[in-house]
């Protein structure tokens, strides 16, 4: 029984972490399975219910929780887990998989324990009687950089005007004054791309959802792509359902990590100053600076083309013109400082 308990936390650990996430089908009899909390090769449901069960043994209330696991031959596994009195006994039913012992074993265990890292979540059940000591009963490995590809694109907001978009590299944010912030070539660094990956694999993003409708017109898109694998879904923000909560919870802290980046953050929306622009464009030539003739205009809803896709931008145009009359040209966004254009003109002969 040892050396099953161990093969299969090595299957859980090896099917969480593995390089190429793919869409994955539903195993057969799925929907029939009352586990509390399911694992279907590293996409749990119900999550929440373990940190539920926690809550309360830590509180020293009498409870117990199911979890089941999936075979790679769509066979389910349970850990059934009972705590009564400060103690836990488990249940390792193996019943229904074809391959394994086809039985319940029990063990009684002392403590129960959860470890998080920024790249593994695990729940393990410690002390135990018999040879395994500790047994993990859910595992989870979120770690971005095993990841060949992952990226996505978060609409939110009024009208979705909000775009937060690392496939098309863009980040586009409603002012609220009649102004749109737009940033081109925008991207996440890898302490954000691992906060915003982990959220995603806890709320279980590439299972199917039951959304809840209770606004006219959807308030969040997300579309991720991950390896092979691609999930699209629009939802609102109601509160009186699972997957909508969890969805919009994703969302937000989302929104929050990108916010709390100083360069992209919505703090920083106040218009710069024309001695600020000036300042900028005088950096990108610090040999010259000196000998040119400088000039700032502001234009607003100014319209350029990126990545072949139409933008607006409200602009400070910073221009130098040197002795022998050739220019730089140089447009920033007046509220983030992004550089979009910069010309070199030569001289009219």
């Amino acid at each position: 029984m040892l050396k099953k308990l161990m093969l299969f936390a090595c299957i859980m650990s090896l099917m969480s972490g593995c390089l190429n996430i793919k869409a994955i089908d539903q195993p057969k009899g799925t929907l029939k399975n009352k586990a509390d909390v399911v694992d279907i090769h590293g996409r749990v449901t119900n999550l929440y219910k373990m940190d539920d069960f926690v809550k309360k043994v830590n509180e020293k209330e009498n409870v117990s929780i199911s979890i089941s696991h999936y075979t790679i031959e769509g066979d389910p596994i349970y850990h059934n887990i009972n705590y009564r009195d400060g103690k836990f006994e488990l249940q390792y039913d193996t019943t229904q998989d074809k391959f394994g012992a086809g039985k319940v074993t029990t063990y009684s265990c002392e403590n129960f324990d959860k470890t998080e890292t920024d790249t593994e979540m695990k729940y393990t059940l410690k002390g135990c009687s018999g040879e395994a000591k500790s047994i993990d009963v859910l595992y989870l490995s979120y770690d971005v950089s095993k990841q060949d590809l992952f990226q996505f694109q978060l609409k939110y907001g009024d009208n979705q005007a909000n775009e937060i978009n690392t496939i098309d590299m863009k980040l586009v944010k409603d002012l609220k004054n009649g102004q749109m912030l737009g940033v081109s070539d925008f991207q996440l660094n890898n302490e954000e791309r691992q906060k915003i990956y982990k959220k995603m694999v806890l709320s279980n993003f590439l299972s199917e959802k039951k959304f809840a409708t209770c606004t006219e017109k959807p308030g969040f898109y997300l579309k991720v792509k991950i390896n092979g694998a691609v999930r699209e879904y629009n939802w609102s923000d109601c509160s009186n359902n699972e997957d909508n909560k969890i969805m919009t919870d994703l969302a937000n802290t989302i929104i929050e990590i990108v916010n709390a980046n100083q360069f992209y953050g919505t703090s920083n929306t106040k218009m710069m100053t024309k001695e600020q622009a000036l300042e900028l464009g005088k950096k990108l030539d610090l040999n010259s600076a000196n000998k040119a003739t400088w000039s700032v205009k502001l234009f607003e809803n100014k319209e350029y083309e990126i990545n072949n896709q139409k933008e607006q931008h409200t602009v400070w145009v910073v221009e130098a013109v040197y002795p022998l009359g050739n220019k730089m040209v140089v447009d920033f966004d007046a509220y983030s400082g992004e550089q979009i254009v910069l010309a070199d003109i030569e001289a009219n002969n």
